[in-house]
Formats: structure tokens, sequence, C-alpha cells
């Protein structure tokens, strides 16, 4: 499952935009352009999705702090467009803090050319599409009972459901807690009825049929569509410019497997990796030993029970004083690699790192299970990327814009030919030059 395109409108600078994106990603601007306003977009989808915030805007002091050009009866739309194994799945929340109370105005969750769910407080509308609701109807299995089979066959291209009050600001994600499925002869289709959480089993009305395609085996129907998606945003890893005093501070050892924004739980985290492991993985050790030879990282419990990282320059211990930040930030970069996030997303990556250290975590980062979405505005950067990976941010009259190299073979043999580096294409002005 991958993210094939982002929509913000009326978030920070970002007023309504789309970007196209691709396994991996360079943002590519000045400063104060918008690159970090795209990546707090995916701070904010955590604080509301996966850590429940009731207040997803403290950090900001406010939603008239995050909200399009401070106008607080705008609601803010973040929108996400997935390929899950040839699917598209779309997923949209529309939501506003105005008087100091957050609130979910709507959700849109859909396969596109198979069914749609929107939920408007206590309304939640299921369409499909004509034809292939035709075809899911006429292969419902006979197995299903009597009353689940009425309900299936009873479907029409669009219903609406009218749900009780208490579900007026619960998620699309949080209105069931249980189904009974039946799939079609071949598994391609899924029948479920979705029960509402908290509603007694037995009810009629707290069940919703719902029929799906299998996005895969492990993806039945709809729960598994939402699953999905919720796992995405909870698996997702921003990395922003490190707390360095944090992160060489001894800590106390806890079971710690997701890496904090600034890394302050660098030591944690690798520690439960060592302990699992038994050393340092050679998905963190060897790109390590590249970039810093004769390095060696082990642990070690203090008087007190926290646990330290001790570094060895071959026989010389390091203190944590005198270990460079590039290192630190390098480690971080790669720990946060081999967690293997849904999307790793990291903010000025180029900060405290010498070029051969950038090259190399950078081609780590394109060669990794994750997606990835890097910002910078140096053009160091700028010349280890391929054109086609860049994504161009620049603020017109206030508002942020996305621009991809429509054509980055051609852009590339213009640069070749006027014997000028990518860098220098971006900084003269060459690459959009009409």
């Amino acid at each position: 499952m991958w993210l094939k395109k982002l929509i913000v409108k009326n978030f920070k600078s970002l007023r309504d935009c789309e970007v196209e994106l691709s396994k991996f990603n360079v943002l590519i601007g000045a400063n104060a352009s918008g690159k970090t306003n795209l990546i707090e977009v995916f701070k904010l989808l955590r604080k509301i999705y996966v850590e429940k915030d009731t207040n997803p805007f403290l950090e900001w002091w406010g939603y008239n702090n995050v909200v399009w050009s401070g106008k607080e009866e705008l609601p803010i739309t973040i929108g996400m467009l997935f390929d899950v194994d040839g699917y598209e799945v779309y997923f949209e929340t529309t939501f506003t803090g105005t008087g100091g109370s957050f609130r979910i105005l709507k959700e849109i969750l859909g396969v596109k050319g198979y069914l749609k769910l929107v939920k408007e407080g206590v309304s939640l509308r299921i369409s499909y599409a004509s034809e292939w609701l035709g075809t899911a109807v006429s292969k419902l299995p006979v197995t299903v009972e009597t009353r689940e089979f009425e309900m299936f066959s009873a479907l029409k291209t669009v219903k609406e459901y009218i749900l009780p009050d208490k579900y007026t600001n619960k998620s699309l994600f949080e209105l069931c807690e249980a189904s009974e499925g039946h799939y079609s002869k071949d598994k391609s289709i899924s029948y479920q009825m979705c029960y509402l959480s908290g509603e007694d089993f037995r009810i009629k009305d707290a069940a919703i049929p719902v029929v799906c395609p299998n996005l895969s085996d492990s993806l039945p129907g709809i729960l598994g569509v939402i699953s999905e998606v919720t796992i995405y945003v909870s698996k997702l890893l921003l990395l922003e410019p490190l707390s360095l005093n944090q992160v060489k501070a001894p800590k106390i050892p806890r079971k710690e497997t997701l890496l904090m924004e600034d890394a302050s739980n660098l030591i944690p985290v690798l520690y439960n990796i060592w302990l699992r492991e038994g050393k340092l993985p050679a998905e963190i050790a060897e790109p390590l030993s590249i970039a810093f030879p004769d390095t060696r990282v082990f642990f070690q419990l203090t008087e007190d029970g926290r646990v330290m990282m001790k570094v060895f320059e071959g026989e010389l211990e390091l203190a944590p004083p005198g270990i460079s930040d590039g290192f630190y930030k390098t480690l971080a970069i790669l720990t946060a690699v081999y967690l293997k996030p849904s999307l790793l997303i990291i903010d000025e990556v180029e900060n405290s790192l010498h070029p051969e250290t950038l090259e190399l975590l950078l081609d780590t980062l394109r060669n990794s299970e994750s997606q990835a979405i890097i910002t910078t505005h140096s053009p160091v950067v700028v010349d280890m990327t391929d054109p086609a990976d860049v994504i161009f941010v620049e603020k017109i009259h206030g508002e942020t814009v996305f621009k991809r190299i429509p054509n980055p073979e051609e852009i590339k043999k213009m640069l070749q030919e006027k014997g000028l580096a990518f860098s220098e294409g971006w900084l003269y002005g060459e690459i959009f030059k009409e």
C-alpha cells in the first residue's frame, strides 16, 4: 500500500493543493515556501486518528494558527489516495476547531469504481457503482442466512442510515467493532454485516450490510480497508531536527518501538533492537560503518538503571559530547529505515551531514521498503536527486504550490547541453522556463 496523492485544503499555506507522490519524494524549496507545512499535515493526522487528541491544534497554539489565513470559519480537509494491490482507495476527512472545539465534520472512504462511504454527523451514506453492485448481488452465496440474504439482496446504489445521536462525533473508523462475513465463491467479494460499536448485536438496526471487493487475502471487505488505512497512518514516522541533548542523555530502558519525531528516544529504541538481535542489525551497522569507519556501538546500564550508548572509534571510547551530531543523525535515519514505517518523512535531511554520508543515506532511503518524503533547500541534495523524484515547492501570493517536472528526461538532456548541474538549473530558473 502506498500513497499516490495527498489533497489538502485550508491548512496553513496549503489553501487548495494536490501533491502527486511516488515511492521516493524530495521536496525542494526556499525557506518559508511551505515544505514543513506539508509534513505537519501528517503530524496532525496522527494526532487525530492515532493519538486521538481531543485538542489536536494545541501544539500550534490554537486552530486559528493552522487554518488558512487565520479564518476560523473555514474547515480543513485532508484527502489521501492510496494504491492497494491495484485498487484505488480514497480517504478524506474534514474537520474544524472553531470556538476551541475540535469536531470531525465529514469523512469519506471509498474504493474507486466500487463503493463509497460518507459520514456526516449521524448520517452514513453508502453508494455503490450500479453495475458492480448487480454483479456482487448475483454472486451472493446461498449459504447466507435468510435475514442477511434479504438485506444484501435489497441493497440499492445509494442508501442512507441515520445513526443514534451518540455516533455524531465518532469517526468512521470507530463505528463498527465486529462483523460477520461471507464471500463470493471466487473469494473476490466480501459481504459483511457490520455491527455498530456498543450496540446489541441482536438488534436489526445495529447491523449495516456492506459489500466490498476483497483487496487481498489479508484485507477482507470494508473492515479490511478501514484497518489498512488506520495502520498506514499509525505506522508513518516523522523525523524533524534532532533534539541532540535529549538523544545523547542516558535513558530509562523501556520497550519502545516507535521513534519520536525529535529522536529523543533513539537510545531506548536501539537498545531494544540490540537486545532482540544480540547486536546492531546489518541494515543499521553496515551503512553506519561505511559512513563512520572503525566505529562500534555498544549499550551499557548505568548504576542507577538507565541505559547509555557507548561509541568506540578503534579502541578509543568517545564520550557523548565528543560524538558528532552527524553520527546521531545518521544513526537516527538508519534506525527509522530499519523500523519499516509505512511512510518515512524527514524534514531538512541535510542538516549535520557530510555530502558523502548524505548520499549514502539517500541511496538507503531509495532502496528501503518504506515510501519516503524528505525536504531540503540544499543544492547538494538537489544534485544527488533524480529529477523524476523532485517536487518543487514555492509560495505564490501566500499560497504554497507543488510542482513536479513533467518531462524529467528532457530536463536532464537540456541541463547537460547547457553544462548546468540540476541545482544550477533550479536556482537559475531553467527547469520551468517556457
